[in-house]
């Protein structure tokens, strides 16, 4: 039966035929599965860590008055001379278990800048301070410092003011001020660099962005401050906002506010810088004291000068939905969180009305890019005066604060961990005082003036420290220094 045994050989041809492609099917998936060996040696490098290098901070130097017929800085003259405090920090090389952390305090050293723009140089000028690190040392030491001014009732400026010594950058925002009727608004620019700084000054305002000729190509020379009238770069603005950029060396820049209502002064202060736009911004410490009932209303665009409030710029081409949460000293919600929208490129005041006398942190979330601000203001005895509170930036561990003189310091914490923390501020003279504040909320520690801290216990604190009297106000923020170098790996092969 030939026909047979031929289907049977074809038969098992296929089923042998079928058989190599599944062992080869499953040789296929095992290559897929197991890795082929490898062969070769990772490169070789050093990690190199960097000495820690030379600190530097600026203190923006005296108040300052123009003359009443001119909007240009030729015309500035300082008005009194500050007082400024500061001081280094070193933690201990060895390691401690002490509550409180190991270290020595230090005086960095001070040099005055040029102020070409001051008529008055008697009255001094901005203070540099330069802080070394220590031969052999490892990590670089914590720096704070601070100055302060106050000005009883004179012809055309009356108040307090006080202000952080800052770190120069390339870009930073000044979230405040105004140029209406009755406000003067200065822009101080100092270079502590060894290079000249080209600045430009990018305006926003309440119709959006300001075509200003000669905001740009502004020449500071090293070691020298100059100061820029924003009356003259942008006038008649109720809410600016003013992003500057740096080219060449870098600036700290800081901006001057005064108001006069008739002949009365209206009060002065110091706004240092916010931080750069972003989805989350925090504020701690707006310090709400009395407000005067006749003031309800009395500017243009339905937010009066003494009312509480919120400054907010989009700075992108997106218009942000923003939610403003209030938080009491104490940790409990203050009415309820207020809900806006921003039309981009516009800078916005919300007004924060009903709130009580006392001290609230801010929480601002966007779902665009924002920069933010708030105000607050007083009334006494001693007159009246108004503060913007700059928003700032987390800080991830133990921080240090210099507190210039003035009236009752308050540190204020906002803690926005997950977990409770009892916060530690010690005196360099050991005295020491602390403060349990829950996660998510605020608290208080009145410190001392003219006194340096550490403050140990939280790992994410955005802060501040204001100063209250009767008709008197004032704030800054305690920023976290800025990235230092990191390690970088050199391949030698």
């Amino acid at each position: 039966m030939p026909g047979k045994r031929a289907i049977a050989r074809t038969g098992a041809r296929f089923l042998i035929a079928f058989g190599v492609l599944g062992v080869a099917g499953v040789l296929g998936a095992a290559a897929v599965v197991v890795p082929w060996p490898a062969f070769g040696t990772a490169p070789a490098y050093l990690a190199v860590a960097p000495v820690p290098s030379e600190q530097v901070r600026v203190c923006p130097g005296p108040l300052l008055t123009l003359a009443e017929d001119s909007t240009q800085a030729k015309s500035a003259s300082s008005l009194g001379r500050p007082d400024t405090a500061s001081g280094a920090w070193a933690p201990a090389t060895t390691a401690s278990k002490a509550a409180v952390p190991a270290g020595a305090w230090s005086a960095p050293s001070a040099s005055l800048l040029s102020a070409v723009d001051n008529r008055k140089t008697t009255d001094g000028a901005p203070v540099k301070l330069n802080i070394p690190v220590a031969k052999g040392a490892s990590t670089a030491p914590l720096v704070a410092g601070s100055q302060s001014q106050s000005v009883a009732a004179e012809a055309v400026l009356g108040g307090l003011a006080v202000a952080a010594c800052g770190e120069a950058t390339g870009e930073s925002w000044l979230v405040g001020g105004s140029t209406d009727v009755g406000r003067t608004t200065l822009v101080l620019l100092s270079n502590p660099t060894t290079v000249v700084a080209t600045v430009d000054l990018d305006v926003f305002g309440e119709s959006g962005r300001v075509t200003a000729p000669g905001s740009t190509g502004i020449l500071v020379q090293p070691g020298a401050q100059r100061v820029v009238s924003l009356a003259g770069l942008a006038p008649n603005l109720r809410s600016p906002v003013v992003h500057v950029t740096t080219h060449g060396g870098q600036v700290v820049a800081t901006l001057q506010q005064s108001i006069v209502r008739g002949l009365a002064t209206g009060g002065v202060d110091l706004l240092g810088t916010s931080v750069d736009p972003s989805l989350e911004q925090s504020i701690a410490g707006l310090r709400i004291e009395n407000i005067p009932a006749d003031d309800a209303g009395s500017d243009a665009g339905g937010v009066a000068s003494d009312t509480p409030s919120v400054r907010l710029l989009a700075p992108g081409d997106t218009a942000a939905t923003v939610q403003i949460g209030v938080m009491s000293e104490g940790g409990q919600a203050a009415g309820t969180s207020v809900e806006v929208t921003l039309q981009p490129g516009l800078a916005t005041d919300v007004p924060l009305s009903g709130l009580a006398v006392g001290s609230y942190s801010l929480t601002v979330s966007s779902d665009q890019p924002v920069v933010a601000s708030a105000l607050g203001s007083a009334t006494g005895t001693n007159g009246r005066d108004f503060a913007w509170f700059a928003s700032s930036a987390s800080l991830t561990g133990d921080f240090a604060v210099v507190t210039a003189p003035g009236p009752s310091p308050l540190l204020n914490l906002l803690n926005q961990g997950t977990k409770d923390v009892t916060y530690t501020a010690t005196a360099e003279n050991g005295a020491s005082g602390s403060v349990t504040v829950a996660a998510g909320a605020a608290g208080a520690l009145p410190l001392f003036a003219s006194t340096r801290y550490i403050v140990s216990g939280g790992s994410e604190t955005v802060s501040s420290v204001g100063y209250a009297d009767a008709g008197m106000v004032a704030s800054f923020p305690v920023r976290p220094p800025g990235p230092l170098a990191e390690s970088i790996r050199v391949y030698t092969h």
